[in-house]
């Protein structure tokens, strides 16, 4: 069964896609995905309106932003989604006018407030040292019928030609299950990041999600300009600036 890399068609793929995306970070579950979506519903009703929901704010987030470039890998056979990639194409500095992303889809209560200081922490190291034109890897996932066949690499390969092309430096910060994927690719790790958020005044919502989510770990990975990096002689981002 072929598959085959592709850019996301934005008329007809999002629900699929998002589909593929719940599946993904499902099995094995991802913890911070509860910072990121609607609380899982206990009906089929409910788990149709989460996706939904997640399916219209990505294409929302799409259309809205100019960096934003998804792609799908496609099972040509079946025309069954088998994974997909948001790069932010960044030619200009991501972080030269202040900005944060609005929580919508949670309530407005404890819990988006939880949210909101995880996602401020969260991008804490990459604008420390990333003010720059950059490829970054924002999502990327393989859906659990076709791992170990690829999918990722293929992503993969498409983002460090791009970054080559462009002659940029790439980013993207990695869960500890997808790290070695990116070692792999010679990813240099310049920063654990270990999210913790805190509030002196926890309501019942934000104690909730805390329970739901716990301390997440992110790793700030980097690849320099056409990926030439040697460990220990290399300088890393921030130790030249």
């Amino acid at each position: 069964m072929p598959l085959e890399l592709s850019k996301l068609d934005a008329e007809v793929d999002f629900p699929a896609l998002t589909k593929c995306l719940f599946e993904s970070y499902d099995n094995p579950l991802q913890n911070f995905v509860n910072v990121y979506f609607a609380p899982r519903g206990e009906d089929e009703t409910a788990h149709e309106e989460r996706l939904k929901e997640a399916s219209n704010r990505f294409a929302d987030w799409h259309a809205n932003d100019p960096s934003s470039y998804w792609q799908k890998v496609v099972d040509t056979e079946t025309g069954e989604i088998a994974g997909g990639a948001l790069w932010n194409i960044h030619l200009d500095n991501p972080f030269a006018q202040p900005h944060s992303l609005e929580v919508t889809w949670l309530p407005d209560d404890g819990s988006r407030k939880f949210a909101e200081e995880f996602l401020r922490q969260y991008d804490i190291p990459r604008a420390l040292v990333g003010q720059k034109p950059q490829v970054y890897l924002f999502i990327i996932f393989t859906s659990p019928a076709y791992r170990r066949r690829g999918v990722a690499q293929q992503f993969m390969s498409w983002g460090m030609n791009k970054a080559d092309e462009l002659g940029v430096e790439m980013f993207l910060d990695a869960t500890p299950v997808g790290k070695p994927l990116y070692e792999a690719n010679q990813f240099a790790c310049i920063k654990e990041n270990i999210i913790i958020p805190e509030t002196e005044t926890p309501d019942e919502a934000w104690k909730k999600i805390d329970s739901q989510v716990g301390t997440v770990t992110f790793h700030l990975m980097w690849r320099p300009i056409h990926g030439n990096y040697v460990e220990g002689k290399t300088m890393l981002p921030g130790n030249n600036e």
